[in-house]
């Protein structure tokens, strides 16, 4: 086999060589290579920063923010003149409580906190944290990928949540550091003990499978709803209107499963990781955000004979419909960012190759599309 594969190639090359040489040739100066591959490096590192910001930061910032509440005291106005009778009861302080508006409630709002409390560097904080745990659940997938055979999809979830509890004290390192207060604590003191371990695996299993578990139920809505995967094999100019609103009217629904799998199955699972990695917080460090340790009195400190973390359903049950619409926001609020951050790049990436290439470009462009190229 590998013989008559081989021969099959030798043969096909002077053809691949006579197709390469009719095609139109584009001829660019080494140093407009070099220009284009430094801009595109740095785009790169630009994107991968702004994106750890706007996805992975200031989301868990506002995962764990408890909106604070400030309290002023007002003394009642004096009586005008001394005739004016006396009321029946005295009157003394008022006390108003007054919601203060959640650090987390925007992009800017935060990155300003952030840089007052921690630094100009404190928006990429945990960046080497969340790349140390990135590493370790890959090289953990790719190990449990040697030894379970993927036949079918429930192995890639089962690999995926051992995977996500084997790191999770990691995660939980990456979370503190993200969250906590500056301080010269280190990053193998961060890394929780293997009693938390406990606490942490069940959050950790279950955010790494959402991801999978929602892609399988988005997939098994397009094999049921009729959408072909490949959209070369449909004869779309065949179609009539019926058709047409048909086909659209199920990529939409399938568009909004995957949305609602995202809302309801990720996010919580997320914030529920999150928030139970916060919660085993040592006590000795603070917070960069007003947070709430007793989750709304659902967690009992361990000096007071509690267990000192929140459970797995509190986790999530503690966190309010305003704190997910304001996470919601956020989100939409980041991808929009980082859209209007790619559409830049692209347009500033043609515009060097056209400065660099000159006519050329526009040529090569009419000869390939003559050749029938695109």
């Amino acid at each position: 086999m590998i013989q008559h594969i081989t021969r099959r190639a030798v043969q096909h090359v002077p053809a691949f060589l006579k197709r390469a040489q009719e095609e139109p040739q584009l001829q660019m100066p080494a140093w407009g290579a070099a220009i284009l591959i430094v801009t595109f490096i740095a785009s790169m590192l630009a994107v991968t920063l702004v994106q750890y910001t706007l996805t992975d930061v200031l989301p868990i910032l506002a995962m764990v923010e408890t909106p604070a509440a400030a309290i002023t005291i007002s003394n009642h106005d004096e009586p005008a003149s001394k005739d004016e009778k006396e009321g029946l009861l005295e009157t003394g302080t008022e006390i108003t409580l007054v919601h203060q508006k959640p650090i987390t409630s925007s992009i800017r709002g935060t990155i300003r906190h952030l840089v007052s409390e921690a630094g100009k560097f404190s928006r990429w904080r945990g960046f080497r944290y969340q790349m140390i745990y990135a590493l370790a659940l890959g090289w953990t997938s790719s190990l449990l990928e040697a030894v379970f055979p993927r036949f079918m999809p429930v192995s890639t979830v089962v690999i995926a949540a051992i995977s996500g509890a084997a790191t999770a004290n990691l995660h939980a390192a990456w979370t503190h550091k993200v969250i906590s207060s500056p301080s010269d604590v280190s990053f193998w003191s961060r890394i929780p003990s293997r009693k938390e371990w406990k606490v942490l695996a069940l959050p950790a299993a279950v955010a790494a499978t959402m991801p999978y578990i929602s892609l399988f139920l988005s997939l098994g809505f397009v094999s049921w709803f009729g959408i072909p995967k490949d959209m070369n094999s449909n004869d779309f100019a065949n179609y009539n209107g019926g058709q047409w609103a048909s086909f659209i009217l199920r990529c939409v629904a399938v568009l909004a499963i995957s949305v609602c799998c995202t809302l309801f199955l990720c996010m919580p699972a997320v914030v529920t990781q999150i928030r139970v990695d916060a919660s085993i917080l040592p006590e000795d460090q603070d917070v960069i955000v007003p947070f709430d340790r007793t989750f709304g009195g659902k967690v009992v400190p361990k000096v007071l004979g509690g267990t000192g973390c929140v459970g797995f359903m509190d986790a999530w049950r503690s966190f309010n419909w305003e704190a997910r619409r304001r996470l919601i926001k956020l989100y939409i609020k980041g991808f929009m960012c980082l859209a209007a951050l790619g559409f830049v790049i692209v347009h500033v990436l043609a515009l060097e190759v056209f400065v660099i290439m000159g006519p050329e470009v526009g040529r090569y462009l009419a000869e390939a599309q003559k050749q029938g190229a695109f």
